[in-house]
């Protein structure tokens, strides 16, 4: 007869707690948030070898370190969830993402070109991790989740400011 076997051999052992205090609205952020990140801080990070204006470059430098320690917490946020790594949005065309394609374009560019591409992709960006934030405050169910949010629209706020 299938089905599972009932034991008596003392109390279960509780597993990890934290997968079942994330909701789908925590899942879908933080599936979409971090491949965000990983790309504005690739194309950010293009900037000291291709932009023409010392202000583009100087914008772009003050991102990329925030970007970095927000990405670190990303991931361990979406590991602690067990969350795969795979970017799920991959080949998706969505507000604030840079994409592959991007990425590609800002490689071979140099100069103004390259500091109005940079400059857009990454006020979009900003603006949607804002935006994205504010929904994960507003309806995530985990706590650390929701904090990471909070601090992660505070980021693009600064962002958009850098970028004028």
């Amino acid at each position: 007869m299938g089905g599972c076997a009932t034991t008596t051999a003392g109390p279960a052992v509780p597993g990890p707690a934290a997968p079942a205090a994330v909701n789908p609205t925590d899942v879908a952020w933080l599936q979409l948030v971090v491949p965000m990140t990983e790309n504005a801080l690739a194309a950010a990070r293009l900037a000291p070898e291709h932009a023409e204006s010392p202000q583009v470059r100087s914008a772009a430098e003050a991102c990329t370190g925030p970007l970095e320690q927000l990405l670190g917490r990303l991931r361990a946020v979406r590991d602690r969830a067990g969350l795969p790594a795979a970017d799920v949005h991959s080949g998706h065309r969505m507000p604030g993402m840079v994409t592959a394609a991007d990425l590609v374009a800002l490689r071979s560019e140099r100069g103004a070109g390259f500091d109005r591409r940079l400059v857009a992709l990454l006020r979009a960006h900003a603006a949607q991790l804002v935006v994205l934030a504010g929904g994960e405050q507003a309806n995530g169910a985990d706590a650390e989740t929701r904090e990471l949010a909070r601090l992660a629209g505070a980021e693009g706020a600064r962002e958009t400011e850098l970028l004028g």
